[in-house]
């Protein structure tokens, strides 16, 4: 007879990340499928500005290792999921979810599924009643994952560009 898997509680917790999390949230970001993940980011947009009141909050949370649990990884943090809350001058009841990533070798483990958990049991904290969040339509493994927690399409939308011709140098 083998013994009872874990559950998430016996391996890792979840909490908000702080300033001493920034570069794990910057590792875990590496692992990220989004077309986006190589955009740049500032401390200030992470952790908050000069003046939070006119800027978006955003609060990480992360799914960390709990100590009895080894690992060979660099950090002890195995997924990371933001919450973006609309400017405290705002009047908004609707928080949106971004940058899910876990760590591959923890993926399929419903990580992702018990941090997102997590966080709509905290949303009440902010005054946030509904959720939504943005997923690339080939990501078909986070969608079936938002699907079984709840979440819905609401619509969809077509990201489209326009490459523009080359200027010529004015000498």
């Amino acid at each position: 007879m083998s013994a009872a898997p874990f559950t998430h509680s016996q391996m890792y917790h979840f909490r908000i990340a702080t300033n001493e999390d920034i570069a794990c949230v910057n590792w875990l970001d590496t692992f990220s499928s989004s077309p986006h993940r190589e955009l740049s980011k500032e401390v200030e947009k992470y952790f908050g500005s000069v003046d939070p009141s006119v800027h978006e909050r955003n609060i990480i949370f992360v799914a960390e290792l709990n100590e009895a649990v080894e690992t060979q990884l660099p950090f002890r943090a195995i997924a990371k999921a933001e919450l973006l809350l609309a400017p405290s001058v705002v009047v908004s009841d609707v928080g949106y979810i971004k940058r899910v990533v876990v760590h591959p070798e923890w993926r399929g483990m419903r990580v992702a599924q018990s941090l997102l958990e997590y966080i709509e049991s905290e949303a009440h904290t902010y005054q946030v009643r509904h959720l939504d969040l943005h997923v690339w339509d080939q990501n078909t493994s986070a969608i079936q994952l938002y699907e079984r927690i709840g979440f819905h399409v609401r619509h969809r939308e077509l990201y489209m560009r326009k490459t523009l011709p080359e200027l010529e140098d004015n000498k």
